[in-house]
């Protein structure tokens, strides 16, 4: 069984940036279990990982394996790398402009919309073999990424900039069944119960409403794939405005 060393390299540059093992698995998106499996031993640091990690701290990836005990900087000199090495990272090569983060932006939005591209090209001569997969590729990164990065409230603060409001229409049974989840909630929205009306009989409500994370699908107004009621969180449903 082939034995690993503890990686006190990756333990190091944790201690001279001065992160817990939580915070430095954010900052790279892993997980903080990970993090501490490395530096144990219990597994050793991909590749993918060492250039990650590389690229959020300026270290050079190569320098963090197992039998290195201090970390050395990417720079030409390859000096030991310290806290102003970070620093100097953080505010060079991360803290871009407004105009630099968007042309980094487009550059990526470039970079997907030729993969999709790509993709629909190749399925008319693969009878649609790579489009389904690559979809399915990319809604899988959007989830991880939301995971890994913990995006999740910061993706909420942006999709309730989208806050709009759409009128949407039920059957009686379906208001009725989402008054039960939270009747507070919907009455806030303008349900009220009529028993002389039917369970098919229907009835239009204008709700105001946010969209919900969805990658690979609409999150713009008027019709996101997946919506909820601004207010009570507990009141959400899969219909879409009308």
């Amino acid at each position: 069984m082939k034995t690993i060393q503890p990686n006190e390299s990756v333990w190091a540059l944790r201690k001279i940036i001065g992160l817990t093992q939580a915070e430095f698995a954010a900052l790279i998106g892993a997980s903080k279990d990970a993090v501490a499996s490395w530096e144990t031993g219990r597994n050793e640091l991909s590749e993918t990982y060492a250039r990650r990690i590389g690229l959020a701290t300026g270290v050079d990836g190569k320098s963090l394996r197992p039998g290195l005990s201090v970390p050395i900087s990417a720079a030409a000199d390859g000096h030991l790398y310290t806290k102003a090495d970070f620093e100097r990272h953080q505010q060079t090569e991360l803290g871009m402009t407004e105009a630099a983060a968007a042309q980094r932006l487009e550059y990526c939005l470039d970079t997907l919309t030729l993969l999709l591209q790509a993709a629909a090209r190749a399925s008319e001569d693969q009878k649609g073999q790579r489009w389904p997969g690559l979809l399915d590729s990319f809604r899988q990164w959007g989830e991880r990424a939301r995971e890994d990065f913990e995006l999740g409230p910061a993706l909420e603060a942006l999709l309730a900039e989208r806050r709009f409001r759409a009128g949407m229409t039920q059957e009686y049974r379906d208001w009725r069944a989402m008054a039960r989840g939270n009747p507070e909630g919907l009455a806030a929205a303008g349900f009220k119960n009529d028993p002389s009306k039917g369970e098919r009989e229907e009835l239009r409500l204008e709700l105001e409403l946010v969209p919900e994370w969805a990658p690979g699908q609409s999150m713009k107004p008027p019709k996101p794939a997946r919506m909820k009621m601004v207010g009570p969180p507990s009141l959400r449903y899969g219909a879409t405005g009308s």
